[in-house]
């Protein structure tokens, strides 16, 4: 067991590391309704499989980074960062029942949905601020992941330092499914967020959505980059578009 869950306070089966701070989950929350992407049970129990959204290009970044769980052949302990309703945790947990995994969040609506949902002995969801919980995870985890989350931390240097903590040794870190942008494209992306969230209605947003410089990841492996490739294009195949980045502990 990565934690002692018996002593941990929890909640509708979300269990809690650090108070809960509304902050961001209202502005995220917000967003998500205006933008018609709050998904019903349903939905998240067949996710990433349905036709609407993002989904059709994110399934193959999925079935790529569960096959690669496959290949590992002792068990793991993975922390999913930025687990949401739990679609991607749940995933990973049903390669093997020996892989324990946590999924953390600190969106109470979507964790309590995520739990309801999804309930496995080998699957847990916490309520944590990451920055908050060194002492719990420390040398933990073979296997910590970022789908779909980085742009939701400011401090990208800071988040990889105190992730690298909480590796085991040869403990990797993996980025999915999550913007990069040169040097010269950054200023240009910020102005779109600013401008995007204004016209949604909810422009607090834009503090907690960050564009990241892709020289970050310089000392990342890539593992995966998208390729426009006409043939895919007339068949109708839809990949994601962004890198899939590894960063191994030495």
């Amino acid at each position: 067991m990565i934690l002692d869950f018996s002593r941990i306070t929890q909640q509708k089966n979300v269990y809690y590391l650090t108070p809960e701070d509304t902050g961001f989950s209202e502005h995220y929350l917000a967003v998500r309704e205006k933008e018609n992407r709050v998904l019903i049970d349903a939905e998240v129990r067949k996710l990433p499989y349905i036709e609407r959204d993002e989904w059709p290009y994110r399934t193959k970044s999925t079935e790529r980074f569960l096959a690669y769980i496959d290949t590992k052949k002792n068990p793991l302990h993975i922390l999913t960062i930025g687990c949401g309703n739990g679609w991607f945790s749940n995933k990973i947990a049903e390669v093997s029942e020996e892989n324990k995994i946590i999924g953390l969040d600190v969106n109470r609506e979507e964790l309590e949905q995520a739990a309801s949902i999804f309930r496995k002995k080998n699957l847990h969801f916490v309520y944590a601020d990451i920055f908050k919980v060194s002492e719990k995870f420390t040398n933990v985890f073979d296997i910590i992941t970022l789908n779909g989350a980085i742009q939701y931390f400011e401090d990208f240097e800071g988040l990889i330092d105190l992730l690298k903590s909480f590796l085991t040794k040869n403990g990797e870190i993996h980025i999915i499914d999550s913007p990069f942008y040169k040097t010269e494209e950054v200023y240009a992306a910020k102005e779109r967020t600013k401008a995007y969230y204004t016209e949604l209605g909810v422009p607090e947003m834009a503090k907690h959505y960050h564009a990241h410089n892709i020289q970050l990841v310089d000392n990342f492996d890539n593992l995966y980059t998208y390729k426009r490739n006409i043939i895919h294009k007339i068949l109708g195949k839809k990949d994601s578009p962004f890198s899939w980045y590894r960063f191994i502990k030495k």
